[in-house]
């Protein structure tokens, strides 16, 4: 029995002990520390989409769809992405609920990259991509911008039958957990 008391007392001593070197921060201290936590964030964010682009190696992850009547539809990105992987280009567009040609309810291309070009703005440091591919479902133009941390991203595909579909989401390395899509079997 003594020696329950004698433990409960070295406990209660220890909390009063932990309680008195924590120090709590005032409000601009706080503001100050989630500010500098966000500016780190964008650091390393910036760095992968830097190196990700350079590389070749990225996926441009769509939550949005916009066909050319300018509907707008709300989609999964696991299944809806362009990624570009080496010389080569891939644009899928699926629905969750159907079966469709790739076998997910939509279309996937995959093309050879014929031209590719990647500029930086000056003021923001935001990047813009033009690339054409040739496939055996035709010619694909994709006209890329994505903000220098990758954040928010867009893209329009081009057809050369006239086809048009706008996508935005987030633009992820291709390696790495973030970058996990479901490609469908190639349509053409």
């Amino acid at each position: 029995m003594k020696n329950i008391a004698l433990s409960i007392v070295a406990i209660l001593f220890t909390m009063v002990a932990t309680a008195q070197e924590q120090v709590t921060l005032t409000k601009q201290e706080k503001k100050a520390l989630r500010q500098e936590q966000k500016r780190q964030s964008e650091i390393i964010l910036s760095r992968n989409t830097s190196e990700a682009l350079r590389t070749g190696r990225f996926v441009l992850k769509a939550d949005q769809l916009r066909g050319r009547g300018g509907y707008v539809m709300h989609v999964n990105p696991t299944i809806n992405f362009v990624a570009v992987e080496g010389d080569e280009a891939y644009v899928q567009v699926a629905s969750a609920t159907g079966i469709g040609f790739n076998g997910l309810g939509g279309v996937t291309l995959r093309g050879k990259i014929t031209s590719f070009e990647l500029e930086q703005g000056d003021k923001h440091g935001s990047y813009n991509i033009m690339m054409n591919t040739m496939g055996t479902g035709g010619n694909l133009t994709i006209v890329m911008n994505i903000n220098k941390t990758g954040e928010m991203a867009s893209a329009s595909v081009h057809t050369n039958y006239g086809s048009r579909v706008e996508m935005n989401g987030v633009l992820v390395p291709w390696t790495g957990t973030g970058s996990k899509i479901y490609k469908g079997r190639e349509t053409f």
